[in-house]
Parts: C-alpha cells; sequence; structure tokens
C-alpha cells in the first residue's frame, strides 16, 4: 500500500504521521522536540526516529514522499547535515519546510488563503498562486502582537505604571504577585529577565479569568489582542492583492480557544473584509505535509 509520511517538528515534540493516498490516517510515531536550533544532531535524532517509528508496520518501499515542516528551519544556515541524515536513513524523496507553511497547508487543504496563528507567538502566512508572504513572526522583542506572550506583557506593563505612580494594584495584579510570591511589582524584575516565552505566556489564563468576570482591563488586552490580529491579517491580504472573499484560517489556543480575542479579530476583519471565510477547525499540521506531497507526486 502506498502511504505519505507527514512529519510536524516543534520545540518540545516531533510528530509522524502516515497518510495512505486518499489522506486517511494509518499510523503515527512521536519523539522528542525537532527544532534544529536548539539542538542539530538531538533534533535529526527525534525526526528520524518518529519517522522511523511510525514506518514500522509498513513497507519502508511503498512511501511515496516524506514532507517534513520543521520549527525554525528558516534559521538553519546549512541544511545539507538533515539531508544526508534522511537520504541514509530511507529511500522516498523528501520536501522540508518551515512549520508555519504545512500549518497553512493543513487549514486551508493545500489552497490559497491566509493562515493566522496565535500561542505563545503570532504570525500570519498567505499563500496566493506559488508566492508566500509573512507579517508577524518577528519574536517577543520585535513584535508578537496579540501573542499569549504579548498578552501577559501588558498585565506586567501595567504592574509598572501602577508602582510609579503610587496606584493601587488591578485584581489581575494582585493575582500574579501572589502566583509569584511577591508583595510588590518591583520584585518582578527578577522573574521576567530570567523567564522564557513560554513561562510569561503562561499568565495568559488568568488575564483570561478576570476578562470573564467583567475586569475591563483584562478585557481591554484581548479585545486589543484580536485587533492586532486582524490587523496582520490585513496587511498580508494587501500584499497579495486577495480578494475580498478571501479565505483565512486560524490557529493556535490564543485565537482559537480565547472567545473574546477570536470576536475582536472576526469583528476587525469583517470591517475590512467583509466577505472572508474564516476557518476554525482545528487539524494537525501534519495533514498539510499530505496535501504538499500530493502535489509533488502528481496526485
Amino acid at each position: 500500500m502506498d502511504y505519505i509520511i507527514g512529519v510536524d517538528g516543534g520545540g518540545t515534540k516531533t510528530e509522524a504521521v502516515a497518510y495512505d493516498l486518499y489522506g486517511n490516517r494509518l499510523n503515527e510515531g512521536k519523539s522528542g522536540f525537532g527544532n534544529l536550533l536548539v539542538d542539530e544532531d538531538k533534533a535529526i535524532e527525534h525526526i528520524i526516529q518518529a519517522i522511523q517509528d511510525c514506518m514500522e508496520p509498513f513497507n519502508i518501499h511503498e512511501c511515496r514522499y516524506i514532507c517534513l515542516g520543521l520549527a525554525g528551519y528558516g534559521g538553519v544556515e546549512n541544511p545539507l547535515k538533515l539531508e544526508n541524515a534522511l537520504n541514509q536513513a530511507f529511500k522516498s524523496p523528501f520536501t522540508i519546510f518551515n512549520d508555519g507553511v504545512i500549518a497553512h497547508a493543513a487549514s486551508l487543504k493545500g489552497q490559497d488563503g491566509i493562515l493566522t496563528i496565535s500561542g505563545t507567538g503570532s504570525v500570519s502566512i498567505g499563500i496566493k498562486s506559488g508566492l508566500e508572504r509573512m507579517a508577524g513572526g518577528w519574536g517577543h522583542l520585535l513584535g508578537d502582537e496579540g501573542s499569549g506572550y504579548w498578552i501577559a506583557m501588558q498585565a506586567f506593563i501595567k504592574m509598572t505604571e501602577e508602582e510609579d505612580c503610587g496606584l493601587p494594584h488591578n485584581p489581575v495584579t494582585e493575582e500574579i504577585l501572589s502566583a509569584l510570591g511577591y508583595d510588590r511589582a518591583a520584585g518582578i524584575k527578577k522573574f521576567i529577565y530570567k523567564a522564557s516565552k513560554a513561562d510569561i505566556a503562561a499568565f495568559t489564563p488568568t488575564i483570561v479569568k478576570h476578562a470573564n468576570y467583567g475586569d475591563d482591563f483584562a478585557r481591554n488586552i484581548l479585545e486589543e489582542a484580536g485587533s492586532y490580529l486582524a490587523k496582520t491579517t490585513l496587511n498580508v491580504c494587501e500584499t497579495l492583492n486577495f480578494p475580498q472573499n478571501v479565505t483565512i484560517a486560524i490557529k493556535g489556543s490564543i485565537l482559537t480557544n480565547i472567545k473574546i480575542v477570536q470576536d475582536s479579530f472576526v469583528k476587525h476583519l469583517k470591517e475590512s473584509k467583509p466577505d472572508a471565510a474564516i476557518i476554525t477547525e482545528e487539524v494537525s499540521s501534519t495533514l498539510g505535509c499530505y496535501y504538499l506531497a500530493l502535489k509533488r507526486i502528481g496526485t
């Protein structure tokens, strides 16, 4: 039986999934991180392991194509080490993409359109007639507006304003300081300058909780996040000259799970693109590998 392997390699895990030529999921393999920028040798080891585990029940010679989407791949200076390892381990042709490209293909079923992602970070990716454009995705030091990291940072920035102006703490500040074990905002520098993006973004649920309780400050942060994400999406629309009925998919915990953010995103988007079709269905990024591989094998 002919099959395709799709690989999604991220910062914490690598998932390989086998699909038949009709898109049915056959088997999967999982391993550690697949981001080459974290540790190239370990990442390659994890990628090979996930694919081998996925292939185990099948004839290796019946694999028509391997398609990989790897986080950080665009920043790899020399991909030959990975390519050589794949050639040695498997006999199938393969193509490697950035993980955002396979996520786009998965959500849009390989068709033209825009995918906007907001999780710990944020980015908008558009593909039209083979042209690819991106807005956002600059990372937390240069942007990531509307992401989980950005949302949490607005609460921390508010703490500094309260401290500088001698204002009383708002409820969000009180809960975050309590969770960190601080009495005053002055202590947050110890946390902020040592914490990872994920550590900071982990406070986003606190802001969501208070927004749902009716806290205006928390709600405004979430609505602004949706507005920023819509602006990023519209930038891609303009760059690629998409029509009014452009298809826009969303992905990531911030846009798909936080209703206030999603509602704000759709509202601001529809002001400029009232006929846009919004896709909210969550699918595995490995499915994007399936669609991309089909184009390459001519099926």
